[in-house]
């Protein structure tokens, strides 16, 4: 369909017209949108926290497996079908508790019969006690009689040899007596042997067999460890090996209990290197009075070598790691020309535009970590504290920063009052790129 040419030429005024007034929904912006922060991009939204400046303990940090300073597997000391089965996973155990029992029919047997035995040897030693009193008393008159020769020599030499075998038999059922004494022990230690006890306190690792399964003496029934303090491994460098000590504190952490700091201290340092490796070990002792760390789990580790008594410390998310270099972004307040300013109602209810909406920009600032603390928080280093604005109660970006450029327009999501530990804001002036 063919247009007339003062249709045709209405069709391009309009659009000109459009173009170079703008419109609301886009384009070029008039004074005071968003094009007076930076060529239409509206400003980030992120989140802050106040950097602060104190003692920070510096540590070394490793990662290590948690062991348990004392662990064993419980073997049956005797073959049998297990009959009682009193622990299982998880159970806390005390020392000298029965855990389980192996079939005792066969030890009970032999018990009662070194019972017996030892019962008729008692017997037998009171008899030949009153025999040897018997003879004594024979023996002592025969020889009242010899003196007096009343008796002849050979009655008074076989009452005699009555009294000498009567000490014999004696002496032997003592010597019976001490016998089934030793064979009653041993029956009872291989009672014993179907009974599996617990040798310490601490707690059940794993259960191996069941009720009813035939108990080996190849084969644990138990695994038992104490938790009361529990151990980790770490590889020591030379470099380190100048700063740990046998005796420093050490904190651990585990991804378990997040927020929670577990406290130890260096208990042995191995006394070689290792050629291939180039390091040594330190071992890592940790109270843990309610077992909650368990053997196997990954624990970071945090051995505190020196102290820095004014570091800044901000939260260790704060950080932007480069590829060169690490740096944090900081807040500042910052004043928009006033020829750019919108004074419209519809500009004043816009972030950071019009009205008294509070204006920010993003500064980057170069920083060195010195070290990051079990807490979450990191001691950072600058060449110039006050000069580049890092200095206590800056309000340090902890959320947001990651797409963020040295002097872009912010927005903060916990925009309040600055806090009073900290200097006054700095007003820098922002670039109007309408």
């Amino acid at each position: 369909m063919q247009r007339s040419l003062p249709t045709v030429l209405a069709i391009v005024t309009a659009a000109l017209l459009t173009t170079a007034c703008g419109d609301d929904r886009g384009g070029t912006q008039g004074p005071g949108g968003p094009g007076a922060w930076g060529g239409g991009r509206p400003p980030a939204v992120v989140t802050t926290a106040p950097a602060e400046q104190g003692a920070y303990a510096v540590d070394a940090r490793f990662v290590g497996a948690l062991e348990a300073t004392i662990a064993a597997d419980l073997y049956a000391r005797t073959t049998g079908p297990i009959v009682e089965m009193r622990a299982d996973d998880g159970d806390q155990v005390r020392k000298g508790e029965l855990l389980a029992r192996i079939q005792p029919d066969e030890a009970e047997k032999q018990v009662e019969q070194a019972r017996a035995a030892l019962r008729i040897a008692e017997a037998t030693l009171s008899q030949r006690e009153a025999n040897l009193g018997v003879a004594k008393a024979t023996a002592a008159r025969t020889r009242t009689l010899f003196d007096q020769d009343l008796v002849s020599r050979q009655d008074y030499d076989s009452v005699q040899a009555e009294l000498v075998g009567a000490e014999s038999q004696l002496e032997l059922a003592r010597a019976l007596i001490q016998q089934a004494q030793a064979n009653l022990s041993g029956a009872q230690l291989d009672l014993a042997k179907t009974r599996v006890i617990a040798p310490f306190d601490g707690w059940v690792g794993k259960r191996h067999l069941d009720l009813g399964a035939f108990a080996t003496t190849n084969r644990p029934v138990f695994s038992i460890v104490d938790l009361s303090i529990i151990e980790t491994t770490i590889p020591i460098t030379e470099k380190d090996a100048g700063r740990i000590h046998v005796g420093q504190t050490a904190r651990v952490t585990s991804q378990a209990f997040p927020g929670q700091v577990f406290t130890g201290h260096v208990a042995r340092i191995a006394s070689i290197f290792d050629p291939q490796t180039n390091t040594t070990e330190a071992e890592i002792e940790v109270a843990n009075p309610d077992s909650l760390l368990k053997p196997g789990m990954f624990a970071d580790v945090f051995v505190t070598y020196r102290t820095e008594p004014t570091a800044i410390l901000v939260p260790a998310s704060a950080v932007v790691e480069g590829e060169t270099e690490s740096h944090v972004f900081v807040a500042e307040r910052a004043v928009a020309p006033q020829a750019v300013e919108d004074r419209s109602p519809a500009g004043a209810g816009r972030p950071g535009v019009g009205g008294d909406a509070p204006r920010w920009v993003a500064r980057r600032i170069p920083v060195r970590v010195v070290g990051t603390s079990a807490d979450g928080h990191a001691a950072v280093e600058v060449d110039s504290v006050g000069e580049l604005g890092l200095d206590p109660g800056a309000r340090v970006i902890v959320l947001g920063q990651q797409s963020l450029t040295d002097g872009a327009p912010v927005v903060l999501s916990d925009a309040g009052p600055r806090p009073a530990a900290g200097p006054a804001p700095r007003e820098t002036p922002v670039e109007s790129r309408s």
